[in-house]
């Protein structure tokens, strides 16, 4: 096997412990201040929600990579768990808008903090690499979610 072989596979085998590791996170309930459990995929959705509030949900699958209906049903259980609303839209009966509750701003909040705080530990790592480094892995890190899309469309016709 050549050397560039050998990278390349251990690239891509980083790659899927990285993804299988955040795939177990995001399966834990994480407590909100009323203690009560949002999975890591339904804070992503209640934070797309806040950040475009009035979004449909359509738009939350594009920001979240999901399909319309895997948003409308994360929608729906923050729906039940109090902590987003849907109206219909004015002008089209059929397009559904979505806004965080009192309850979902404060989970909101609470996650914006937590967020941050993390994301400022990897930014202090990160800020040890060249921008060439981080230009370069970003160009592969490009590359790979390309190859992720095309995977996805070709499993799910899209």
């Amino acid at each position: 096997m050549s050397s560039k072989q050998e990278s390349i596979n251990a690239l891509t085998g980083r790659l899927m412990r990285i993804i299988n590791k955040h795939s177990r996170i995001e399966e834990l309930p994480i407590r909100t201040g009323r203690n009560i459990g949002l999975t890591a995929k339904e804070i992503h959705c209640l934070n797309a929600i806040g950040q475009q509030e009035g979004i449909n949900i359509k738009g939350i699958g594009d920001v979240l990579g999901v399909t319309k209906s895997a948003a409308s049903q994360m929608v729906g259980k923050l729906e039940k768990k109090g902590f987003a609303r849907k109206e219909k839209a004015l002008d089209n009966d059929k397009e559904i808008l979505t806004y965080l509750t009192d309850t979902g701003w404060e989970a909101f909040d609470a996650h914006k903090e937590f967020h941050e705080r993390h994301l400022n530990t990897l930014m202090k790592q990160l800020e040890e690499f060249p921008d060439t480094q981080l230009a370069v892995a970003t160009v592969i890190l490009t590359v790979v979610e390309s190859a992720v899309d095309k995977r996805i469309a070709e499993l799910f016709r899209e």
